[in-house]
Parts: structure tokens; C-alpha cells; sequence
């Protein structure tokens, strides 16, 4: 419900400057960046979306952001079982054990591109995490509320705790609380785009990640992923653009399954230098969980099961050599990703 408030509302935007003066020849600027940083699939590596388009050769672009999320879920319970405290909540021991993921966290991220030759580009990001019972829970059950959404469980623990206890079937657990902040692995990425016309161009790209991270960590499964993807990238009239990535990731030690993800986007270029975005993020789950539950859409199923159908909505610019780009992403499917996450990015380009 929430995503389509944001959708009509971007909608609304571009169909106010359709009157705009087309883009002119300038490239498209491609899918949203970031990747997936739902906690049960966090250990292991993931794609973010890319362009399969080259950039200019010789060219090197240093990026940063900053993931802003407030995550929540608890194991399946009836409140009917459990004796309330005076204000309607669990008590505190019932709160530690139902709990699966409440917390908040800030990840900061580093990034850079190099198109080494015409047809390759080489790339690297990594990632510092935090994590803490933060402040936005309060606003999060007020807008709930606003528009008679369901809370998910969230009226019945305390507000702004952090506390995690992961748990699967495959022996892997990933608990732990308080106050963190935790390296991320470094990812290495290598695209080659060996197809080009001019409304289609397509790549292939392969990852190696590398742990930087203790396994067991809730941040880092301890071992190497490895990573093949398809891109395509297919501009059919001059406002529009359409992505399609489509990949394999396996890991290779930590009890991960092999994933499979798939990200679809769609680019409406607004103005020259400006683009509103709408982008998802489609993942098999690394884990099966431990306890079954009922699922409103998909019925009886395990926690951490369900592949990832996470919904991003945002805008991305682009001044001379100065890139920014912002979204706001969930889950509004399977409910397997943040329940709200906010994504702010900023690259330079030196040719």
C-alpha cells in the first residue's frame, strides 16, 4: 500500500513536465544503485544493478552512499497466549525470544568504476555497518496507523531496541545486539560489453567477494561468493529505458545456498540530466528458516524462505560530471527485505 502512494505520487511528477523539452543526446542514466541489505541475506554477496553500457574509456568514477533502514520481524505468535503489560506490550523476556530482526542501521559505502578499455570495466565497493535501536519506530507505527496499515506485531515490543536472532535450518544463526558498527566484505566486479546498437547494448559481468568479516557475524558469511550475470540495457524511444540483470551467485563456504537474482528497472527521463526510476530486486533466499508460519499471499510457508521481491522507487541526476541518485525500497510481496529503507548516493567522474 505504501509503494503505491509513492508510485502515483512519482507518477504525478513526470506527468507534470512531459511538456519538458526532450533528452537531448546524452546516455541514459541507468538503474539504481545499492544492494540487497536484508539481514538474512546480508552474509553473502548480491548484485547491484548496472547499466551494460560502457563508459567513457579511460574514465574513473568514485561514488559514496548511505543506506538509512529500520528493520522488523518477529517469529509468529498469538497475543492471546501471552499475559500484556499495562501499556499492550509483551513482556520483556517474551519480546527477546519472538524477536527475529528489530533494529535500525546506517551502512556507508564506498565505490569505484574504471573503464580500463572500450568494452571493460573493472569495479569495487565495500561497506561499513552500523546498527542501533535508533528513533524512527515511533514514526513508523504513526504512519501505519495514518492509513489503517497493519503494524506486522510492531504495537506488542518495545520501541527502538536492537536485537537480531536469525536462525535456519542449515546450523547457520546470526544474533546479537546493541550497538555495532562491522566492516563489510569488498566486492570486485569485472563487466565487458560485447554487444552495442543503438537502442540495445548487453554485457556480461563476474563478481568475487572477498571476506573481510568473521562468519557468524550477521555481516559476513566468512568465505568468497562468486557472481556471473547477464545485463541488458534496451532504449526503444528517447524518454524510456529498460534494464533487465539476471544472475547466479555461489557462495562458496558459510552454508549459503546458490541464489538466483533478477532486477528489472525502468528509466523515464524527465529533463536532460534527470530520470524518475522504478526498480525491483527479485532474490532467492541463501537460508530456510527454522519455523513455518501462514503467509497472507503465499499461505504456509517457512520464515526466510521466500525469495526477496524488494520494490525500489526513486529519482537519479546527473550534472556534467557530478551523479546523485535517492529511492526508498521494501518489500511489499513476500515481505523478505527492510520494512523501510532509504538510499542517498553521490559519484564524481574524471576523464
Amino acid at each position: 500500500m505504501k509503494s503505491c502512494y509513492l508510485a502515483a505520487a512519482l507518477i504525478i511528477l513526470g506527468s507534470s513536465v512531459l511538456g519538458a523539452e526532450a533528452p537531448g543526446g546524452e546516455p541514459a542514466l541507468g538503474p539504481l544503485g545499492g544492494r540487497n541489505m536484508y539481514a538474512p541475506h546480508l552474509p553473502w554477496f548480491s548484485f547491484s544493478a548496472d547499466s551494460a553500457a560502457a563508459l567513457p574509456t579511460g574514465s574513473i568514477t568514485a561514488g559514496s552512499a548511505v543506506y538509512i533502514l529500520n528493520e522488523f520481524s518477529s517469529y509468529p505468535f498469538n497475543p492471546d497466549d501471552y499475559t500484556l503489560e499495562s501499556d499492550g506490550r509483551l513482556p520483556s523476556a517474551d519480546q527477546n525470544n519472538l524477536t527475529a530482526m528489530d533494529y535500525e542501521s546506517t551502512i556507508l559505502e564506498l565505490s569505484v568504476d574504471w573503464q580500463a578499455l572500450p568494452k571493460w570495466r573493472f569495479s569495487a565497493d565495500w561497506r561499513l555497518h552500523f546498527r542501533y535501536g535508533g528513533f524512527m519506530d515511533s514514526t513508523i507505527e504513526w504512519w501505519h496507523g495514518l492509513f489503517g496499515l497493519s503494524n506486522a506485531g510492531r504495537e506488542y515490543f518495545d520501541q527502538n531496541r536492537s536485537r537480531w536472532d536469525i536462525r535456519s535450518t542449515s546450523g547457520i544463526s546470526m544474533n546479537g545486539g546493541g550497538t555495532i558498527t562491522a566492516p563489510g566484505d569488498l566486492d570486485l566486479l569485472a563487466l565487458w560489453s560485447f554487444w552495442s546498437s543503438r537502442n540495445l547494448v548487453m554485457a556480461v559481468q563476474g563478481a568475487l567477494k572477498i571476506p573481510l568479516s568473521r562468519g557468524g557475524s550477521g555481516f559476513s558469511s566468512g568465505y568468497p561468493d562468486l557472481g556471473a550475470e547477464i545485463l541488458l540495457d534496451w532504449h526503444p524511444w528517447i524518454r524510456w529505458g529498460f534494464y533487465m540483470n539476471t544472475g547466479i551467485i555461489i557462495p562458496l563456504g558459510g552454508g549459503g545456498h546458490v541464489m538466483g537474482q533478477i532486477i528489472p528497472a525502468v528509466e523515464f527521463r524527465v529533463l536532460n540530466g534527470l530520470s524518475i526510476l522504478v526498480q525491483m530486486n527479485i532474490q532467492s533466499s541463501p537460508i530456510t528458516g527454522e519455523i513455518d508460519y501462514l503467509h497472507p499471499v503465499f499461505g504456509k510457508t517457512t520464515m526466510f524462505t521466500l525469495p526477496q521481491t524488494d520494490l525500489k522507487i526513486g529519482v537519479k541526476g546527473r550534472i556534467n560530471n557530478f551523479g546523485w541518485q535517492f529511492y526508498i525500497e521494501e518489500d511489499p510481496i513476500t515481505w523478505e527485505g527492510p520494512d523501510i529503507l532509504l538510499f542517498f548516493a553521490a559519484d564524481w567522474t574524471f576523464q
